[in-house]
């Protein structure tokens, strides 16, 4: 193992532990200073792409919008920004009200297994045995999130399942979609661009929104804990990870994240989870030390 990777290791390792605070910062403001969430998704996105782009441009300055000069990359950049970075942070944001950090942040990591999935369909390459049972336990998993309380109907919190997934997508796009991007233009000028094209875009959309915050020290203290550490210095972290690792690795490492949300949420918030939750969050995490593990014995 070099040092590249290992520096790639730890930054997607810190991008994912960060999530896991930010995620439970989402909540506390959510539900205890009753925030806007259409607010906080874009003032997050402005904010963190303005801190980003201001920042790529001290080290690059013009260097940084040239990924404009090229038609077919700028489109790449906006279907990153609203697809990957806004659909996946928002649909997140959704999945937390619903059901709490801790479940919102297992769902999301159903997304390895529709990175497989997509590359059997784009590129018809055969899904390995690791893969397979992933795949299996992945939807076994997510069953017993959606029958948590037992299998009936009455347990089913249809919008937790379905803001988680439709996170699971955003996670799977911005995984995949900006690698060839982000080795071309870095990954300062295409995160900062990319989240400050989304936020212009969601505040546009959604121009009549206020905060309804209750503002006192603990509330600054959330916001910073999701727009700089959450998203300014996690989404570079793990993008750069994944830039030296590549995105099956990444997304590997990155399940820190579940954990320290999970934790964080029983810890600080006071979230409870049942026995059927408990199964599938293990059945879910379980896939990515699988891929993890076939990766590496095929390597060595």
């Amino acid at each position: 193992m070099n040092k590249n990777q290992i520096i790639g290791m730890a930054l997607t390792i810190m991008g994912g532990t960060l999530w896991g605070l930010s995620g439970t910062a989402v909540q506390f403001l959510e539900t205890e200073r009753h925030i806007n969430v259409e607010w906080l998704i874009s003032i997050r996105l402005i904010a963190a792409g303005l801190f980003t782009v201001i920042y790529a441009f001290m080290k690059a300055r013009g260097e940084i919008f040239r990924v404009f000069t090229n038609t077919q990359d700028t489109v790449k950049l906006f279907i990153f920004g609203v697809f990957g970075m806004a659909m996946c942070q928002y649909s997140y944001f959704r999945s937390i009200i619903e059901g709490g950090v801790g479940v919102a942040t297992v769902l999301q990591y159903i997304a390895p297994t529709m990175i497989i999935v997509y590359t059997f369909l784009r590129y018809r390459k055969s899904p390995t045995k690791g893969e397979v049972v992933s795949v299996i336990l992945a939807l076994v998993g997510t069953m017993c999130i959606v029958f948590h309380e037992g299998v009936h109907l009455e347990g089913i919190n249809s919008g937790v399942i379905s803001w988680g997934l439709l996170s699971a997508v955003g996670v799977a796009i911005y995984s995949v979609q900006p690698v060839q991007i982000l080795r071309k233009y870095g990954t300062g000028p295409i995160v900062g661009l990319a989240m400050l094209i989304s936020g212009i875009l969601a505040k546009l959309y959604w121009f009549d929104q206020e905060s309804n915050l209750v503002w006192d020290a603990w509330t600054w203290a959330g916001l910073f804990a999701v727009i700089i550490l959450g998203t300014v210095v996690s989404f570079n972290a793990y993008l750069e990870g994944i830039r030296r690792i590549g995105s099956v690795q990444g997304s590997i490492l990155s399940s820190i994240e579940p954990i320290s949300a999970a934790l964080l949420g029983w810890w600080l918030l006071g979230n409870t989870f049942t026995a059927f939750d408990a199964v599938g969050f293990i059945m879910i995490l379980s896939t990515v030390f699988i891929l993890g593990y076939e990766k590496s014995t095929i390597k060595s």
